[in-house]
């Protein structure tokens, strides 16, 4: 039976892409009636680092949300590890575009709860616990997006737009007929949480630590404190080496804790382990599609170095919201030129920066060239800044770039601290 309340869009999906998008049309069209439906029940944990970079907050600030990390600690650098233990720790650098060069570090379970009640208070209609099922086209040339409830009930709603932001397994993705990512283009990762009373002690301060090709056979393991003595550890590495590799998950985590503890860091009370796959934007699927959008980990925009996505997938919202806004009232042509638009400006913002963390992946998946990378930036600020960036903002590789690079990977490490004393 369709329900008589209709919407101008309907979102599957509340966590950060989802609710952003919500957020985004009611600020640039407070009149749209907006829609979020969710499988779960909230607050609700996602498996994550859990760490969101300047991208976040300055997606946040765009509306004046940013109070949501009011009274949370600030991490401000990073330590990377490598093969043969070579170790650099380095404040965050300033991103192009962004006032924040900090991080936060806050357990989805309370982030995603956060960004979705900003987008209750907003009069967006919210629908906890309705598991999608699909959609169907109207002859007036609406959406019917059908709902299964908590109670085991049907119910189906009409929309000018629906947008898909239901993670990285979306149904509403499977609908349109689009592929999952192959392998190749696809993460295997565990996230756990410890006690570590003294992990600030161990890097004199709030430090992300990322190990690279150490625990994790061309993938990376991680150490990202929040709050007290709250620290999310995971590792991650790509599923068709997991595959090859016949990998166990569970046994690379435990591994992981061993080589943190063999730093001195005290593990206590690990909890909520929890696997989940990351697709990769090397291979991301159409995003725009007749009167149906794509954002986030259901448009695969998960950075194939770092594996972060709470970012993209809030700009992917914002974008979406930012093209379509104004035709809502107008023909669906129109709406769908709004939409493909969307798709457009997104690939034109990332491509290249996506292009180039794939290709950063592709080098530091080998030891000896994260080894020698490491060694560079050990003595090269502008190298470890702009690994840094690649991580966190939307930095991508120039051909000035690449030459610079690849002029250093050849000279030798002496020549080079020569150079630098010298300037």
């Amino acid at each position: 039976m369709i329900n008589s309340k209709q919407y101008d869009v309907i979102i599957v999906g509340a966590g950060p892409a989802g609710s952003n998008t919500a957020i985004s049309y009611k600020h640039l069209n407070p009149d749209l009636n907006i829609a979020i439906f969710d499988k779960s029940q909230f607050p609700r944990d996602k498996s994550c680092g859990d760490a969101i970079g300047p991208g976040v907050i300055n997606a946040l600030k765009r509306f004046g949300n940013e109070h949501i990390l009011n009274g949370e600690p600030e991490v401000v650098s990073t330590t990377l590890f490598g093969p043969k233990n070579i170790g650099i720790q380095n404040y965050i650098p300033e991103v192009k575009n962004k006032e924040d060069s900090v991080v936060y570090v806050i357990p989805r379970l309370d982030l995603d709860n956060r960004i979705f009640d900003l987008a209750k208070s907003l009069d967006v209609d919210s629908y906890e616990e309705y598991r999608y099922l699909g959609f169907d086209r109207t002859k007036d040339k609406k959406i019917a997006v059908t709902f299964k409830n908590s109670d085991g009930e049907e119910e189906t709603y009409l929309t000018k737009i629906l947008v898909g932001a239901d993670g990285a397994n979306s149904r509403v993705r499977k609908n349109l007929n689009l592929n999952q990512n192959t392998d190749w283009h696809k993460a295997i990762a565990i996230r756990a949480y410890i006690d570590s009373p003294n992990y600030l002690e161990i890097f004199k301060e709030r430090s992300l630590m990322f190990e690279i090709n150490v625990s994790a056979l061309r993938g990376y393991a991680w150490a990202f404190p929040s709050k007290d003595t709250l620290i999310n550890i995971g590792i991650g590495m790509p599923l068709s080496l997991f595959k090859k590799e016949n990998k166990n998950i569970n046994e690379m985590l435990n591994d992981f804790v061993e080589t943190l503890e063999s730093r001195g860091v005290i593990v206590d009370n690990i909890r909520m382990e929890k696997s989940y796959m990351l697709p990769f934007a090397s291979s991301r699927p159409k995003l725009a599609h007749d009167q149906v959008a794509l954002v986030g980990d259901a448009g695969s925009m998960i950075n194939p170095m770092s594996g972060e996505g709470i970012f993209y997938g809030m700009e992917s919202g914002f974008l979406l919201a930012e093209n379509t806004h104004n035709f809502l009232k107008n023909e669906n042509e129109k709406i769908n030129q709004g939409i493909r638009a969307y798709e457009k400006s997104f690939n034109k913002r990332f491509s290249k920066h996506y292009l180039s963390c794939a290709l950063a992946r592709l080098v530091l998946q080998s030891p000896f060239m994260t080894q020698r990378l490491l060694a560079i930036a050990s003595i090269d600020q502008h190298t470890i800044d702009f690994v840094v960036e690649l991580l966190f903002d939307e930095a991508r590789l120039t051909i000035k770039e690449v030459v610079l690079l690849g002029s250093k990977f050849l000279l030798p490490l002496w020549l080079l601290k020569l150079l630098k004393t010298t300037n």
